[in-house]
């Protein structure tokens, strides 16, 4: 089926107008000119065809533009001998020039035609103007050269019209914007060109054997400028993969972010594990690697956007005119692109990438902004363990919201406003609570409650994790104490952050903070992730076995979504796994996630240590865990977060055998 996009109906429509109007204005006094002065349109045609055969690549606004040295000899010979002698050597030259490049016949047909209508807009003004075409050794009068030089701005005008309007239509761009951006650009150099013609005429017109020396100083031009292209080209172009670098991405992202009616989106793009390829099989394999990466994202980038290397395995894409939606959308492709293997020398490796996105205008327009941004978001899908996020303020620790929340928090560690929430463990064989995590809050005198997803991994980012972190195991112990004095036999546990877990001092603190409280070592338990434990393992075991001497017990939160090998957990003195919620929630709806969380079970049984779920949302999924040989669980379905009086009344209650739902009720 053909291809009916509006850009090849709009470049076959300009072929066929180029041969009607051509066809219309040609004479044949015109045509006689060949034979006539067969020398003059052989060496003139000659330097049409030069100069198509040697483009110079002109690198700017994040891409590469062409430009031909052709037009200066198709207009000295449209002012010699007309029309038609000029179009057979103008279209000649361009059909084998794009032949060699290998474009496609449309694109062929199209720049013929381009230059016939921009040939006879400047014959159809010359003519009108009574420019005389040249003869003997005058061949123009010096009044005449004005008329000429707006004829060549005929051609200049209608060239760059219509090749404008094709290429905004091939990639997308509003044809307004094109001509603001390109226009300045395409004046100078199209001008700076086609002015040279009246010096080839004037040159043909006294000796034909001086043509070729203009030529010298053009072709001294093409080297200067060729020279000056390559090396411009290398400045702002990745060696080991060819992409634009680091400088002509942040070009294209100006050039992009320029016209605020247009949206678009800057992706960036890191591989997982390329630090793995680089340490077990060397640089080589690793630079073989990138330029297979470079080649996919290339292919499923296509015209939506362009890509640059910025340096090692980051990658950045800019795309304009595409929305949130659309944005995303290609990025989950630059990720799928590379979940095929890549073979390498025989060997074969395996790599994913995180994409992050940012888009402008919504969340700035200035280059370093939208990189830094796009930057905070790819971390955050390596965070996530996810392929795309967009982003989200609430995950950027360097926003100045963010910064001024800081300044808050450093205030508010140590105050009435840093409050915990309890919510039980529900041990399944004796239906009694056994521990009650204690969840930290901050109660914000402006924009109320936050969880810790609003601030604990702004503390870990400023340091401020180990004093919070040990305001909470205070807080947390003063109330276990009151509830040991009620007659309420529970323990308490208490999250860890990674930064927490490898201060060798942490232990001497926890051993203060029981004794404050007066409470026994072995009623506090600390809830480490598993990412924390690999974050230092030398460090973490060493002060893990310091607070078991002590008694205090330690659990793994989050079981399944980390990266510890079994053989490392099973060295450590851990005494519970708490298996995520991502994969309990799964047990009603897919085989697979009953399946993990019993595998899970019969691990950590096999460990010789508790299992807990969590996230437990229905009260029916109990009697399932319970055949399972789950120990305990946590979740809404025995009781949401609850703060420390609403707590205790629910513990009271329920110890009292008062149904859960119930219990909450009367604590509300």
């Amino acid at each position: 089926m053909r291809d009916r996009s509006p850009v090849r109906i709009y470049c076959e429509a300009v072929f066929l107008l180029g041969v009607v109007v051509v066809g219309l204005m040609s004479t044949t006094a015109e045509a006689r000119y060949i034979p006539d002065a067969p020398w003059t349109f052989g060496v003139l045609f000659a330097g049409v065809l030069l100069g198509e055969m040697m483009p110079i690549k002109v690198s700017r606004r994040g891409s590469e533009e062409e430009l031909t040295l052709s037009a200066s000899f198709a207009m000295a010979l449209l002012l010699a001998g007309g029309l038609v002698p000029a179009i057979i050597a103008q279209g000649i030259a361009s059909i084998v020039q794009d032949i060699h490049s290998g474009k496609p016949g449309w694109r062929v047909r199209f720049n013929v035609g381009q230059y016939s209508l921009a040939m006879a807009a400047a014959e159809l003004v010359m003519r009108v103007l009574s420019v005389s075409q040249g003869n003997g050794s005058h061949p123009f009068a010096t009044a005449e050269l004005p008329a000429m030089i707006v004829g060549i701005g005929a051609f200049f005008i209608v060239n760059a019209s219509v090749v404008g309007v094709a290429i905004s239509l091939h990639t997308g761009t509003p044809i307004r914007r094109y001509f603001r951006v390109n226009l300045p650009f395409t004046f100078i150099t199209a001008f700076a060109v086609l002015l040279v013609a009246p010096i080839v005429l004037a040159a043909a017109a006294y000796s034909v054997a001086i043509v070729p020396l203009c030529l010298a100083p053009m072709v001294a031009m093409y080297n200067t400028v060729a020279r000056s292209a390559r090396s411009d080209h290398a400045a702002r172009h990745d060696a080991l993969t060819g992409l634009p670098n680091r400088m002509a991405c942040h070009e294209a992202i100006a050039a992009a972010t320029e016209d605020e009616e247009i949206p678009g989106a800057v992706l960036l793009m890191d591989l997982d594990r390329f630090k793995e390829v680089n340490d077990t099989l060397g640089h080589r394999y690793g630079d073989l690697l990138l330029v297979q990466v470079a080649n996919r994202f290339g292919s499923v980038i296509g015209r939506r956007g362009q890509i640059a290397r910025l340096g090692g395995d980051e990658f950045a894409v800019v795309a304009s005119g595409i929305d949130a939606d659309e944005a995303q959308e290609l990025a989950h492709d630059i990720a799928g692109s590379l979940r095929t293997p890549f073979e390498l020398d025989e060997m074969v490796v395996d790599v994913q990438a995180s994409v992050g996105i940012a888009l402008f205008p919504a969340h700035g327009r200035g280059v370093e902004t939208l990189l830094q941004k796009a930057d905070v978001a790819m971390y955050r899908a390596k965070d996530t363990r996810r392929d795309v996020a967009l982003y989200d303020e609430r995950h950027d620790h360097h926003s100045p919201a963010k910064l001024a929340l800081t300044a808050e928090l450093r205030t508010a560690v140590g105050s009435d406003e840093i409050v915990l929430y309890y919510q039980p463990e529900l041990d399944l064989r004796t239906r009694e609570v056994v521990a009650m995590e204690a969840l930290v809050r901050w109660e914000h005198p402006r924009l109320g409650v936050l969880p810790p997803s609003s601030f604990v991994r702004m503390a870990e980012a400023t340091n401020l994790i180990k004093p919070l972190t040990q305001h909470v195991m205070e807080i947390a112990l003063l109330q276990l104490a009151d509830w040991h004095a009620a007659g309420l036999d529970i323990s308490v546990a208490v999250n860890i952050s990674p930064q927490v877990l490898v201060d060798q001092s942490f232990t001497e603190q926890v051993l203060v903070a029981l004794r404050r409280a007066d409470v026994p070592p072995n009623r506090l338990k600390l809830e480490v992730t598993e990412s924390a434990l690999m974050s230092d393992p030398v460090t973490a075991r060493m002060v893990l076995r310091q607070l078991e001497a002590l008694g205090v017990e330690i659990s793994i939160d989050d079981f399944g979504t980390g990266y510890s090998s079994l053989a490392y957990l099973a060295d450590l003195p851990v005494s519970e796994v708490k298996i995520d919620r991502s994969f309990v929630s799964r047990m009603g709806t897919e085989t697979s996630g009953r399946i993990i969380v019993n595998s899970t079970i019969d691990l950590a049984h096999h460990l010789e240590l508790r299992a807990v779920a969590e996230g437990v949302e229905d009260w029916n999924m109990l009697p399932e865990l319970e055949a399972l040989g789950c120990d305990a669980v946590q979740g809404f379905a025995i009781s949401p977060p609850l703060k420390s009086t609403q707590a205790t009344r629910w513990l009271v209650d329920f110890g009292a055998g008062t149904p859960p739902r119930q219990a909450l009720e009367r604590a509300a």
